[in-house]
């Protein structure tokens, strides 16, 4: 078995391009997106759970608050750097709420994640605070997670599976799909700050 992790929209543009899998893990968007373009068997699709935005520092570096608006805006302010991801759907996020919030200006730097995690950046020092889904900074070594954007401007994202029109194994696709039923995976799901649906 192989998996390839890339944020939502390179696998959309890999998709279109004519790439194909067994299994496809996006988010909801991404599903409806692929189910609309005939790519995915509809009656597979299966809603895994949700995810928040958060921020995290390098592990062992002292954590800003964040718990309202107000201290989350003069942390970025005072931030060496902060980091977002350029085409996943939290750094898309991140950015929009940068420039609602008229910050995206002000920042001493700011680092944009071409390809790959966020918090990998973190964890080697290139980004002092960064912003990623909660559930991909949770498995990270090297990083501590401050916690969610305050909840007045907080964002979920719902995550969905499908199997491929295109699948080679749809049997086994399937069965994969019963096993991300489980308790064990839906135990995995919560410790890695994904909340189950």
């Amino acid at each position: 078995m192989r998996a390839e992790f890339h944020a939502t929209q390179a696998l959309l543009k890999s998709i279109a391009e004519g790439a194909s899998a067994d299994v496809v893990i996006l988010t909801a968007e991404g599903i409806d997106q692929l189910i609309a373009q005939a790519a995915v068997l509809p009656q597979t699709r299966l809603e895994l759970g949700r995810s928040g935005v958060g921020l995290a520092v390098r592990a062992g570096a002292p954590k800003p608050r964040i718990a309202s608006l107000k201290e989350l805006k003069e942390s970025l302010l005072a931030a060496e750097s902060v980091g977002h991801s350029k085409q996943g759907a939290s750094g898309l996020y991140f950015a929009s709420l940068l420039e609602r919030h008229g910050l995206a200006d002000k920042l001493k730097k700011r680092v944009i994640v071409e390809k790959g995690p966020v918090a990998a950046g973190i964890a080697r020092g290139e980004i002092a605070l960064g912003a990623q889904l909660l559930c991909e900074l949770a498995p990270v070594a090297g990083i501590d997670i401050i916690g969610p954007l305050p909840a007045e401007v907080q964002k979920y994202y719902s995550f969905s599976a499908a199997v491929m029109k295109a699948s080679k194994k749809p049997d086994e696709a399937r069965a994969f799909l019963a096993f991300l039923r489980t308790e064990a995976v839906r135990a995995a799901m919560k410790k890695n700050l994904l909340e189950p649906a």
